[in-house]
């Protein structure tokens, strides 16, 4: 099981009328992960990381809380060493939600993936610390009406949602 924190920056959303970019904050995300050995090298992983966020969606319309949730399936690959020693490949696939904290929007739920590198600094048998760099990757596929809910305040739009970040974790194997 892992724990980290870390933060994430973003872009690929824009105002559909004023065909300006929509920004998606950069703000603190935390990310726990739960895993198992597949082989000598490799762990499946179940993926969770949220961010609390803030979509300013340009135009005249104010800006309002979003908060970016993924669940994702996947793991790690170690290079050229065993599992819990120097670096690693990691990736996972599965949805983005999307919760917008204002009234005029609404949730959306899309299939993504995420990338990235890490170490892995053993400390103890069971317990290491971690640093990974990851870019998570959203399918929007909306030519304006993403967020909306029968009505929206800014008709946003996007083909690829793309947030990237570095994260610091702490691990325990049991």
């Amino acid at each position: 099981m892992s724990i980290y924190g870390g933060y994430l920056d973003s872009t690929g959303l824009e105002n559909a009328t004023t065909e300006t970019d929509a920004d998606v904050k950069g703000s603190g995300a935390f990310m726990l992960v739960l895993g198992t050995d597949l082989d000598g090298s490799r762990e499946l992983q179940l993926q969770f990381m949220q961010q609390s966020t803030t979509l300013t969606p340009g135009g005249s319309a104010s800006p309002f809380d979003l908060t970016v949730r993924y669940l994702h399936v996947g793991g790690t690959a170690f290079i050229d060493r065993p599992i819990g020693h120097g670096p690693y490949a990691v990736g996972g696939i599965g949805a983005t939600f999307f919760s917008p904290g204002a009234s005029g929007y609404g949730s959306e739920t899309k299939a993504s993936l995420n990338l990235g590198f890490g170490y892995y600094w053993p400390i103890t048998e069971k317990v290491a610390l971690r640093a990974e760099a990851r870019g998570f990757f959203t399918l929007v596929d909306s030519s304006g009406g993403f967020l909306c809910s029968g009505g929206c305040v800014a008709v946003i739009k996007g083909d690829l949602f793309t947030q990237y970040g570095a994260m610091l974790g702490l691990t325990a194997r049991f």
